[in-house]
C-alpha cells in the first residue's frame, strides 16, 4: 500500500512535466538531433544526385553529335518539293505513283503498340 504511493510521489518529484505545450530541454535536444540527421541525409542525397547528373551529362556529350545529325536528317527528308509528274507527261492518269516509305521505330521495349501504330499510319 505504501509502496505504490511512495513510487507515485517519487515519480512526481523526479519527472519533469510538460506544461501548456512547452517542450522540455530534453525534447528540444532530441528534436535538434533529428533535424541535424535529416540535414545530413539531405546533403548526401544532393551529392549522389549531382554525381549521377554529371555522369549522365558526360554520356550525353558523345551522343549529342548523333542527335544533331539525326535532326538535320529529319529536317531534310521533306525538303524537296515533288514535281507534278502528271503535268510533265511522265505518268498517265491511270498509273499509280510509286512511293518509298521509310518507317523509323524504336528498338527498345515498353513502348506499347508504337510499332503497330506507325505501320498503320502509312
Amino acid at each position: 500500500m505504501f509502496g505504490s504511493k511512495l513510487s507515485a510521489i517519487c515519480w512526481g518529484i523526479t519527472a519533469i512535466e510538460q506544461r501548456r505545450g512547452f517542450a522540455t530541454l530534453k525534447d528540444i535536444s532530441i528534436r535538434l538531433k533529428s533535424v541535424r540527421n535529416i540535414q545530413k541525409i539531405t546533403k548526401s542525397m544532393k551529392m549522389v544526385s549531382a554525381a549521377k547528373y554529371n555522369k549522365a551529362e558526360r554520356e550525353l556529350r558523345g551522343a549529342r553529335v548523333y542527335g544533331v545529325g539525326a535532326l538535320q536528317f529529319y529536317n531534310n527528308i521533306g525538303a524537296a518539293e515533288p514535281k507534278d509528274k502528271l503535268q510533265e507527261g511522265t505518268i498517265t492518269s491511270g498509273e499509280k505513283e510509286k512511293r518509298l516509305l521509310v518507317l523509323i521505330t524504336s528498338d527498345r521495349g515498353l513502348c506499347g503498340s508504337v510499332h503497330t501504330a506507325i505501320a498503320k499510319a502509312r
